[in-house]
Protein backbone atom coordinates (compact mmCIF):
# COMPACT_ATOMS: atom_id res chain seq x y z
CA UNK A 1 0.00 0.00 0.00
CA UNK A 2 1.45 3.84 -1.13
CA UNK A 3 4.61 1.56 -2.53
CA UNK A 4 5.31 0.33 1.44
CA UNK A 5 5.89 -3.26 2.08
CA UNK A 6 3.76 -5.12 4.43
CA UNK A 7 6.69 -5.13 6.64
CA UNK A 8 6.83 -1.85 7.00
CA UNK A 9 3.47 -1.75 8.59
CA UNK A 10 4.21 -4.34 10.60
CA UNK A 11 6.53 -2.38 12.21
CA UNK A 12 4.47 0.40 12.58
CA UNK A 13 2.35 -1.17 13.53
CA UNK A 14 3.81 -2.99 16.26
CA UNK A 15 5.53 0.34 17.41
CA UNK A 16 1.88 1.69 17.64
CA UNK A 17 0.81 -1.14 19.82
CA UNK A 18 4.07 -1.68 22.06
CA UNK A 19 3.59 2.53 23.01
CA UNK A 20 -0.13 1.48 23.76
CA UNK A 21 1.20 -1.09 26.49
CA UNK A 22 3.25 1.32 28.98
CA UNK A 23 -0.02 2.69 29.86
CA UNK A 24 -2.97 1.90 31.68
CA UNK A 25 -4.43 -0.63 31.79
CA UNK A 26 -0.90 -2.64 30.90
CA UNK A 27 0.92 -0.48 32.65
CA UNK A 28 4.53 -1.85 31.80
CA UNK A 29 7.65 0.13 31.75
CA UNK A 30 9.66 -1.71 29.87
CA UNK A 31 7.15 -1.39 26.84
CA UNK A 32 8.10 2.08 26.95
CA UNK A 33 12.10 1.01 26.38
CA UNK A 34 11.11 -1.64 23.50
CA UNK A 35 8.08 -0.34 21.78
CA UNK A 36 9.91 2.08 19.39
CA UNK A 37 12.74 -0.33 18.27
CA UNK A 38 11.06 -2.04 15.19
CA UNK A 39 10.19 1.21 13.20
CA UNK A 40 13.64 2.92 14.21
CA UNK A 41 15.17 -0.33 12.95
CA UNK A 42 12.87 -0.39 9.83
CA UNK A 43 13.87 3.28 8.94
CA UNK A 44 17.45 2.47 9.16
CA UNK A 45 17.52 -0.83 7.53
CA UNK A 46 15.20 0.17 4.74
CA UNK A 47 15.82 4.18 5.07
CA UNK A 48 12.05 4.91 2.94
CA UNK A 49 11.44 8.32 0.80
CA UNK A 50 10.68 10.92 3.51
CA UNK A 51 6.95 10.76 2.18
CA UNK A 52 6.44 7.02 3.13
CA UNK A 53 8.25 7.43 6.30
CA UNK A 54 5.60 10.05 7.14
CA UNK A 55 2.87 7.96 6.43
CA UNK A 56 4.73 5.08 8.35
CA UNK A 57 4.66 7.46 11.57
CA UNK A 58 1.50 8.25 11.40
CA UNK A 59 0.38 5.10 10.65
CA UNK A 60 2.30 3.64 14.22
CA UNK A 61 0.55 7.12 15.87
CA UNK A 62 -2.37 6.52 14.80
CA UNK A 63 -2.50 3.00 16.21
CA UNK A 64 -1.21 4.02 19.40
CA UNK A 65 -3.68 6.87 20.12
CA UNK A 66 -6.75 4.87 19.19
CA UNK A 67 -5.50 2.03 21.59
CA UNK A 68 -4.06 4.30 24.53
CA UNK A 69 -6.97 6.68 24.28
CA UNK A 70 -10.03 4.65 23.64
CA UNK A 71 -11.71 5.70 27.00
CA UNK A 72 -12.87 8.62 24.65
CA UNK A 73 -15.20 6.71 23.14
CA UNK A 74 -17.16 6.86 26.73
CA UNK A 75 -17.33 10.69 25.66
CA UNK A 76 -17.61 11.11 21.88
CA UNK A 77 -16.48 8.36 19.29
CA UNK A 78 -16.32 11.40 16.50
CA UNK A 79 -14.11 13.76 18.76
CA UNK A 80 -11.98 10.47 19.29
CA UNK A 81 -10.90 9.55 15.74
CA UNK A 82 -10.66 13.40 15.04
CA UNK A 83 -8.02 13.89 17.91
CA UNK A 84 -6.20 10.45 17.61
CA UNK A 85 -6.01 11.28 13.54
CA UNK A 86 -4.19 14.64 14.31
CA UNK A 87 -1.94 13.30 17.21
CA UNK A 88 -0.55 10.75 14.78
CA UNK A 89 1.29 14.07 12.75
CA UNK A 90 3.89 14.20 15.43
CA UNK A 91 5.42 10.60 15.63
CA UNK A 92 5.32 11.18 11.58
CA UNK A 93 7.03 13.90 11.80
CA UNK A 94 9.78 12.01 14.38
CA UNK A 95 10.08 9.16 11.91
CA UNK A 96 11.01 12.00 9.42
CA UNK A 97 13.98 13.07 11.12
CA UNK A 98 14.84 9.97 12.12
CA UNK A 99 15.02 8.38 8.76
CA UNK A 100 16.61 11.88 7.57
CA UNK A 101 19.52 11.29 10.20
CA UNK A 102 19.84 7.24 9.00
CA UNK A 103 20.72 9.75 5.30
CA UNK A 104 20.94 7.23 2.26
CA UNK A 105 24.04 6.11 1.88
CA UNK A 106 25.67 2.43 2.44
CA UNK A 107 28.51 3.87 4.69
CA UNK A 108 29.20 1.21 8.08
CA UNK A 109 27.94 2.18 11.01
CA UNK A 110 30.27 4.37 13.76
CA UNK A 111 30.01 4.47 17.16
CA UNK A 112 30.44 8.69 17.03
CA UNK A 113 27.30 8.54 13.83
CA UNK A 114 25.27 6.07 15.92
CA UNK A 115 25.34 8.14 19.32
CA UNK A 116 24.65 11.86 17.39
CA UNK A 117 21.83 9.66 15.95
CA UNK A 118 20.38 8.48 19.00
CA UNK A 119 20.78 11.45 20.66
CA UNK A 120 18.76 13.48 18.32
CA UNK A 121 16.22 11.06 17.44
CA UNK A 122 15.88 11.01 21.47
CA UNK A 123 16.07 14.90 21.22
CA UNK A 124 13.03 15.09 18.27
CA UNK A 125 10.56 12.78 20.27
CA UNK A 126 10.66 15.09 23.25
CA UNK A 127 10.30 18.02 20.63
CA UNK A 128 7.18 16.08 19.11
CA UNK A 129 5.52 15.33 22.77
CA UNK A 130 6.08 18.99 23.97
CA UNK A 131 4.43 19.86 20.80
CA UNK A 132 1.82 17.69 21.31
CA UNK A 133 1.17 19.35 24.89
CA UNK A 134 1.35 22.91 23.80
CA UNK A 135 -0.01 23.33 20.41
CA UNK A 136 -4.12 24.06 20.16
CA UNK A 137 -3.59 24.45 24.34
CA UNK A 138 -2.11 20.87 24.06
CA UNK A 139 -3.25 17.21 25.12
CA UNK A 140 -0.37 16.02 26.62
CA UNK A 141 -1.13 12.81 27.98
CA UNK A 142 1.26 9.72 28.15
CA UNK A 143 4.36 10.43 27.16
CA UNK A 144 6.85 7.74 27.26
CA UNK A 145 8.61 9.47 30.98
CA UNK A 146 5.22 8.53 32.22
CA UNK A 147 5.49 4.89 31.31
CA UNK A 148 8.34 4.87 33.94
CA UNK A 149 6.75 5.88 36.76
CA UNK A 150 6.33 2.76 38.69
CA UNK A 151 10.11 2.53 38.19
CA UNK A 152 10.96 5.44 40.65
CA UNK A 153 14.31 4.93 40.56
CA UNK A 154 14.29 6.14 37.08
CA UNK A 155 11.84 8.25 37.31
CA UNK A 156 13.61 10.69 39.79
CA UNK A 157 15.30 13.01 36.93
CA UNK A 158 12.27 14.43 35.87
CA UNK A 159 12.91 17.18 39.06
CA UNK A 160 15.30 17.98 36.78
CA UNK A 161 13.80 18.36 33.59
CA UNK A 162 10.27 17.53 33.31
CA UNK A 163 8.82 13.69 32.65
CA UNK A 164 10.30 15.17 29.08
CA UNK A 165 13.77 14.24 30.51
CA UNK A 166 12.59 10.77 31.35
CA UNK A 167 11.12 10.48 28.11
CA UNK A 168 14.69 11.46 26.61
CA UNK A 169 16.79 8.90 28.22
CA UNK A 170 14.25 6.23 27.69
CA UNK A 171 13.98 6.82 24.03
CA UNK A 172 18.00 7.47 23.11
CA UNK A 173 18.13 3.93 25.38
CA UNK A 174 15.76 2.40 23.10
CA UNK A 175 17.03 4.13 19.84
CA UNK A 176 20.30 3.19 20.68
CA UNK A 177 19.22 -0.74 21.08
CA UNK A 178 17.81 0.01 17.41
CA UNK A 179 21.27 0.78 16.54
CA UNK A 180 23.19 -1.59 17.76
CA UNK A 181 21.07 -4.33 16.32
CA UNK A 182 21.73 -3.02 13.03
CA UNK A 183 25.28 -2.97 13.25
CA UNK A 184 25.42 -6.25 14.92
CA UNK A 185 23.95 -7.51 11.10
CA UNK A 186 25.78 -5.24 9.30
CA UNK A 187 28.67 -6.84 10.66
CA UNK A 188 27.75 -10.89 10.96
CA UNK A 189 27.16 -10.26 7.54
CA UNK A 190 30.29 -9.26 6.65
CA UNK A 191 29.34 -5.78 5.51
CA UNK A 192 31.64 -4.05 7.72
CA UNK A 193 34.32 -4.88 10.14
CA UNK A 194 34.11 -5.60 14.18
CA UNK A 195 34.91 -2.65 16.33
CA UNK A 196 34.38 -1.67 19.71
CA UNK A 197 30.73 -0.34 20.70
CA UNK A 198 31.32 2.69 22.61
CA UNK A 199 27.66 3.89 21.25
CA UNK A 200 26.10 0.97 23.30
CA UNK A 201 28.54 2.16 26.26
CA UNK A 202 27.09 5.70 26.02
CA UNK A 203 23.53 4.56 26.18
CA UNK A 204 24.41 2.48 29.49
CA UNK A 205 26.22 5.44 30.63
CA UNK A 206 23.26 7.50 30.43
CA UNK A 207 20.99 4.98 32.39
CA UNK A 208 23.54 4.56 34.95
CA UNK A 209 23.56 8.03 35.36
CA UNK A 210 19.82 8.13 35.56
CA UNK A 211 19.94 5.10 38.23
CA UNK A 212 22.56 6.68 40.40
CA UNK A 213 20.67 10.19 40.29
CA UNK A 214 17.49 8.20 41.14
CA UNK A 215 18.66 6.31 43.64
CA UNK A 216 20.33 9.02 46.16
CA UNK A 217 17.01 10.98 45.79
CA UNK A 218 15.22 8.09 47.30
CA UNK A 219 17.48 7.30 49.94
CA UNK A 220 18.08 10.76 50.88
CA UNK A 221 16.31 11.94 54.19
CA UNK A 222 13.74 14.43 53.61
CA UNK A 223 13.65 17.64 55.27
CA UNK A 224 12.43 18.42 58.35
CA UNK A 225 8.54 18.42 58.42
CA UNK A 226 7.05 21.83 60.07
CA UNK A 227 3.42 20.26 60.50
CA UNK A 228 0.97 17.00 60.20
CA UNK A 229 -2.06 17.56 58.23
CA UNK A 230 -4.48 15.16 58.79
CA UNK A 231 -6.97 14.55 55.74
CA UNK A 232 -10.14 13.39 54.35
CA UNK A 233 -10.61 12.39 50.48
CA UNK A 234 -14.30 11.71 49.75
CA UNK A 235 -15.18 9.39 46.61
CA UNK A 236 -18.99 9.66 46.33
CA UNK A 237 -19.20 7.61 43.02
CA UNK A 238 -22.15 9.55 42.11
CA UNK A 239 -23.22 8.04 38.44
CA UNK A 240 -22.59 10.54 35.75
CA UNK A 241 -23.97 11.19 32.56
CA UNK A 242 -21.91 13.48 29.89
CA UNK A 243 -24.94 14.62 28.09
CA UNK A 244 -27.31 15.41 31.01
CA UNK A 245 -26.13 16.66 34.43
CA UNK A 246 -26.25 14.97 37.66
CA UNK A 247 -29.00 16.21 40.26
CA UNK A 248 -27.63 18.76 42.62
CA UNK A 249 -29.89 16.87 45.98
CA UNK A 250 -28.36 13.63 45.25
CA UNK A 251 -24.68 15.13 45.10
CA UNK A 252 -25.42 16.86 48.24
CA UNK A 253 -26.58 13.71 49.96
CA UNK A 254 -23.72 11.51 48.33
CA UNK A 255 -21.10 13.60 49.69
CA UNK A 256 -22.44 14.24 53.26
CA UNK A 257 -23.04 10.62 53.90
CA UNK A 258 -19.76 9.46 52.94
CA UNK A 259 -18.40 12.54 55.00
CA UNK A 260 -20.29 11.40 57.94
CA UNK A 261 -18.82 7.63 57.73
CA UNK A 262 -15.29 9.26 57.56
CA UNK A 263 -15.22 11.78 60.57
CA UNK A 264 -17.79 10.35 62.68
CA UNK A 265 -15.96 9.06 65.68
CA UNK A 266 -12.92 10.83 64.86
CA UNK A 267 -10.90 14.08 65.71
CA UNK A 268 -11.60 17.00 63.44
CA UNK A 269 -9.25 16.41 60.51
CA UNK A 270 -7.62 19.61 59.36
CA UNK A 271 -9.09 19.41 55.82
CA UNK A 272 -11.61 17.42 54.11
CA UNK A 273 -11.95 17.18 50.34
CA UNK A 274 -14.76 16.78 47.90
CA UNK A 275 -13.70 16.17 44.18
CA UNK A 276 -14.99 18.78 41.09
CA UNK A 277 -18.22 20.19 40.63
CA UNK A 278 -20.58 16.82 40.13
CA UNK A 279 -23.88 18.95 38.88
CA UNK A 280 -24.80 21.73 35.92
CA UNK A 281 -25.17 24.37 38.58
CA UNK A 282 -23.46 26.67 40.74
CA UNK A 283 -22.98 26.62 44.84
CA UNK A 284 -24.31 29.42 45.00
CA UNK A 285 -27.84 28.60 43.56
CA UNK A 286 -28.00 25.70 45.52
CA UNK A 287 -29.35 25.63 49.13
CA UNK A 288 -29.06 21.70 49.32
CA UNK A 289 -25.20 22.08 48.18
CA UNK A 290 -24.62 25.03 51.11
CA UNK A 291 -26.53 23.07 53.88
CA UNK A 292 -24.09 19.51 53.12
CA UNK A 293 -20.97 22.57 53.36
CA UNK A 294 -22.56 23.19 56.81
CA UNK A 295 -22.83 19.83 57.80
CA UNK A 296 -19.96 18.62 57.04
CA UNK A 297 -18.05 21.97 58.92
CA UNK A 298 -20.26 20.21 61.85
CA UNK A 299 -19.00 17.10 61.80
CA UNK A 300 -14.86 18.20 62.24
CA UNK A 301 -13.40 19.94 59.09
CA UNK A 302 -11.64 22.29 60.06
CA UNK A 303 -11.18 23.49 56.66
CA UNK A 304 -13.62 22.03 53.51
CA UNK A 305 -12.04 21.95 50.09
CA UNK A 306 -14.81 21.05 47.35
CA UNK A 307 -15.24 21.73 43.46
CA UNK A 308 -18.11 23.63 42.08
CA UNK A 309 -19.26 25.80 39.24
CA UNK A 310 -19.48 29.28 40.08
CA UNK A 311 -21.66 31.67 38.21
CA UNK A 312 -20.67 35.43 38.24
CA UNK A 313 -23.50 37.73 36.17
CA UNK A 314 -23.01 36.16 32.76
CA UNK A 315 -19.63 34.15 33.38
CA UNK A 316 -19.34 30.68 34.81
CA UNK A 317 -16.23 29.31 36.11
CA UNK A 318 -14.98 25.80 36.94
CA UNK A 319 -13.80 26.40 40.43
CA UNK A 320 -12.31 25.37 43.97
CA UNK A 321 -13.77 26.48 46.96
CA UNK A 322 -11.91 26.79 50.67
CA UNK A 323 -14.23 27.06 53.33
CA UNK A 324 -11.65 27.71 56.62
CA UNK A 325 -11.93 29.79 59.67
CA UNK A 326 -15.29 30.57 61.45
CA UNK A 327 -18.42 29.50 59.42
CA UNK A 328 -20.04 32.06 57.39
CA UNK A 329 -17.05 33.68 56.35
CA UNK A 330 -17.05 33.73 52.51
CA UNK A 331 -14.80 31.25 50.93
CA UNK A 332 -11.59 31.46 49.36
CA UNK A 333 -11.86 30.67 45.79
CA UNK A 334 -9.62 29.24 42.47
CA UNK A 335 -10.85 29.05 38.92
CA UNK A 336 -9.87 26.84 36.85
CA UNK A 337 -7.49 28.28 34.60
CA UNK A 338 -6.48 25.09 31.82
CA UNK A 339 -10.21 24.55 30.43
CA UNK A 340 -10.40 21.07 28.55
CA UNK A 341 -11.05 21.83 24.61
CA UNK A 342 -14.07 20.54 23.11
CA UNK A 343 -15.43 19.67 27.18
CA UNK A 344 -15.13 23.51 28.52
CA UNK A 345 -15.36 25.34 25.77
CA UNK A 346 -15.65 24.89 22.00
CA UNK A 347 -13.85 26.81 19.78
CA UNK A 348 -15.03 28.57 16.82
CA UNK A 349 -18.61 27.22 18.59
CA UNK A 350 -19.98 30.98 17.12
CA UNK A 351 -19.06 31.10 13.64
CA UNK A 352 -19.67 27.01 13.53
CA UNK A 353 -22.68 25.81 16.23
CA UNK A 354 -22.42 22.32 14.51
CA UNK A 355 -19.44 21.50 16.07
CA UNK A 356 -21.14 21.39 19.46
CA UNK A 357 -22.88 18.17 18.54
CA UNK A 358 -20.15 16.43 18.35
CA UNK A 359 -19.40 17.85 22.39
CA UNK A 360 -21.63 17.15 25.75
CA UNK A 361 -24.37 19.88 25.70
CA UNK A 362 -23.89 22.79 27.61
CA UNK A 363 -22.18 26.62 27.47
CA UNK A 364 -18.69 27.43 27.13
CA UNK A 365 -17.20 28.02 30.86
CA UNK A 366 -14.89 31.16 31.40
CA UNK A 367 -11.08 30.60 32.12
CA UNK A 368 -9.83 31.94 35.36
CA UNK A 369 -7.30 34.44 35.21
CA UNK A 370 -4.24 33.19 37.23
CA UNK A 371 -2.94 30.41 39.80
CA UNK A 372 -3.94 30.87 42.75
CA UNK A 373 -2.97 29.41 46.62
CA UNK A 374 -5.51 28.80 49.50
CA UNK A 375 -4.52 28.89 53.09
CA UNK A 376 -5.89 26.93 55.88
CA UNK A 377 -6.99 29.17 58.26
CA UNK A 378 -4.63 28.41 61.80
CA UNK A 379 -2.58 26.37 60.10
CA UNK A 380 -0.03 28.03 58.24
CA UNK A 381 -0.79 24.94 55.41
CA UNK A 382 -0.62 26.57 51.51
CA UNK A 383 -2.95 24.51 49.24
CA UNK A 384 -2.24 24.82 45.41
CA UNK A 385 -5.43 23.58 44.07
CA UNK A 386 -5.87 22.13 40.39
CA UNK A 387 -9.04 20.78 38.78
CA UNK A 388 -9.98 17.89 36.50
CA UNK A 389 -6.95 17.47 34.48
CA UNK A 390 -4.67 20.35 35.55
CA UNK A 391 -2.59 17.84 37.66
CA UNK A 392 -1.82 16.08 34.30
CA UNK A 393 -0.02 19.47 32.47
CA UNK A 394 3.46 20.35 33.75
CA UNK A 395 2.89 24.17 32.66
CA UNK A 396 -0.21 24.48 35.43
CA UNK A 397 1.75 22.51 38.09
CA UNK A 398 4.82 24.24 37.56
CA UNK A 399 2.98 27.61 38.12
CA UNK A 400 1.63 26.39 41.05
CA UNK A 401 4.66 25.48 42.39
CA UNK A 402 6.31 28.62 41.51
CA UNK A 403 4.17 30.00 44.21
CA UNK A 404 5.56 27.80 47.03
CA UNK A 405 2.94 25.77 48.05
CA UNK A 406 3.02 22.54 50.87
CA UNK A 407 0.43 20.79 49.21
CA UNK A 408 -1.21 20.15 45.91
CA UNK A 409 -4.48 19.30 45.54
CA UNK A 410 -6.58 18.02 42.69
CA UNK A 411 -10.19 18.13 42.67
CA UNK A 412 -11.74 15.52 39.46
CA UNK A 413 -14.56 13.54 38.26
CA UNK A 414 -13.40 10.75 35.79
CA UNK A 415 -16.88 8.99 36.23
CA UNK A 416 -17.02 9.97 32.10
CA UNK A 417 -15.37 7.18 31.10
CA UNK A 418 -16.86 4.25 33.11
CA UNK A 419 -14.66 1.12 33.57
CA UNK A 420 -11.81 2.17 31.34
CA UNK A 421 -8.31 2.93 32.07
CA UNK A 422 -8.75 6.60 31.66
CA UNK A 423 -8.91 7.36 35.39
CA UNK A 424 -5.83 5.18 35.93
CA UNK A 425 -3.98 6.98 33.55
CA UNK A 426 -4.81 10.08 34.76
CA UNK A 427 -3.46 9.49 37.99
CA UNK A 428 0.16 7.69 36.04
CA UNK A 429 0.29 11.29 34.65
CA UNK A 430 -0.62 13.37 37.77
CA UNK A 431 2.26 11.37 39.53
CA UNK A 432 5.16 12.29 37.84
CA UNK A 433 3.67 16.15 38.53
CA UNK A 434 4.67 14.94 42.24
CA UNK A 435 8.27 13.98 41.18
CA UNK A 436 8.95 17.15 39.07
CA UNK A 437 7.97 20.15 41.68
CA UNK A 438 8.70 17.82 44.95
CA UNK A 439 5.08 18.23 46.42
CA UNK A 440 2.58 15.38 47.72
CA UNK A 441 -0.18 14.97 45.86
CA UNK A 442 -3.65 14.47 47.28
CA UNK A 443 -6.73 13.61 44.99
CA UNK A 444 -10.38 13.73 45.35
CA UNK A 445 -11.99 11.75 42.75
CA UNK A 446 -16.18 11.45 42.06
CA UNK A 447 -14.72 7.85 40.55
CA UNK A 448 -11.49 6.99 40.98
CA UNK A 449 -8.55 6.96 41.83
CA UNK A 450 -8.77 8.94 44.88
CA UNK A 451 -4.90 8.75 46.83
CA UNK A 452 -1.94 10.63 47.90
CA UNK A 453 1.20 10.41 45.95
CA UNK A 454 4.26 11.02 48.00
CA UNK A 455 7.15 14.36 46.26
CA UNK A 456 8.67 10.93 45.17
CA UNK A 457 6.17 10.01 43.24
CA UNK A 458 4.82 6.73 45.18
CA UNK A 459 1.34 6.02 45.90
CA UNK A 460 0.94 6.17 49.79
CA UNK A 461 -2.20 6.04 49.87
CA UNK A 462 -5.22 4.69 47.15
CA UNK A 463 -8.91 3.77 47.34
CA UNK A 464 -9.53 0.23 46.10
CA UNK A 465 -11.38 -2.86 46.74
CA UNK A 466 -8.73 -5.14 47.60
CA UNK A 467 -10.64 -7.81 46.43
CA UNK A 468 -11.45 -6.92 43.02
CA UNK A 469 -9.09 -4.20 42.45
CA UNK A 470 -11.80 -1.84 41.29
CA UNK A 471 -11.04 1.86 41.86
CA UNK A 472 -14.47 2.94 40.98
CA UNK A 473 -16.58 2.15 44.37
CA UNK A 474 -17.36 4.70 47.14
CA UNK A 475 -15.20 5.44 49.90
CA UNK A 476 -12.60 7.67 51.05
CA UNK A 477 -9.04 7.96 52.16
CA UNK A 478 -8.12 8.84 55.49
CA UNK A 479 -4.74 9.79 57.27
CA UNK A 480 -2.05 12.31 57.99
CA UNK A 481 0.46 13.49 56.14
CA UNK A 482 3.82 14.93 56.97
CA UNK A 483 4.53 18.17 55.14
CA UNK A 484 7.55 20.07 54.77
CA UNK A 485 8.42 24.08 53.08
CA UNK A 486 8.59 23.60 49.51
CA UNK A 487 11.78 24.58 47.68
CA UNK A 488 11.69 25.14 43.84
CA UNK A 489 13.29 22.26 42.03
CA UNK A 490 15.26 22.67 38.81
CA UNK A 491 12.01 21.96 36.72
CA UNK A 492 10.33 24.54 38.97
CA UNK A 493 12.90 26.80 38.21
CA UNK A 494 13.86 26.56 34.52
CA UNK A 495 11.05 24.21 32.85
CA UNK A 496 11.21 22.66 30.09
CA UNK A 497 14.84 23.30 29.23
CA UNK A 498 15.67 19.95 27.36
CA UNK A 499 13.04 21.04 24.95
CA UNK A 500 15.37 24.19 23.87
CA UNK A 501 18.67 21.97 24.16
CA UNK A 502 16.79 19.22 21.90
CA UNK A 503 15.88 21.81 19.24
CA UNK A 504 19.66 22.80 18.51
CA UNK A 505 20.92 19.08 19.19
CA UNK A 506 17.94 18.43 16.32
CA UNK A 507 19.54 21.44 13.90
CA UNK A 508 22.90 20.13 14.64
CA UNK A 509 22.59 16.76 13.96
CA UNK A 510 20.41 17.84 10.61
CA UNK A 511 22.85 20.36 9.67
CA UNK A 512 25.52 17.35 10.26
CA UNK A 513 23.80 14.98 8.21
CA UNK A 514 25.39 15.03 4.51
CA UNK A 515 22.80 12.64 2.67
CA UNK A 516 19.40 14.30 1.19
CA UNK A 517 16.88 11.65 0.94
Amino acid sequence: MFGIPTSGWLCAGLTGLGLTMGFAPFSQPLAGWLALIPLALYGQRQKPTLQKAFLLGGFAGVTHFLTTFSWLTTVTIAGWIVLCAYMAIYPALWFVIWVRMAGQSSTSMTSHGNILHAGVGASAWIMTEWLRGTVFSGFGWNTVGVSQGKLLVLAQIADLGGALLVSWVVVMGSLTLALTLRRFELEIRGRQKWRPRWDFTAGVFVLGLTMVYGARSLLYPSPAAFTQLTYAAIQPAVPQDPWRSAKMARVAHELIRWSEIALTGRNPVDLLVWPESLAGTGWREEPEFQKAIQSARRLGARSLLTGSLDIRGTETFNSALLFTGPEGRSPEIYDKTHLVIMGEYVPLAGFLPWLRKFVPPGGDLTAGRSTAILELEGRGVKVAPLICFEDSVPSVVRKAAQKMPDLLVNLTNDAWFGSSAGSRQHLENARLRAIETRLPLLRATNDGVTALVSPRGAILSELRNPETGSVREPGFVLGEIELTRSQPTRYTRWGDWPVWVSCGLVVLGLIRTRDVA
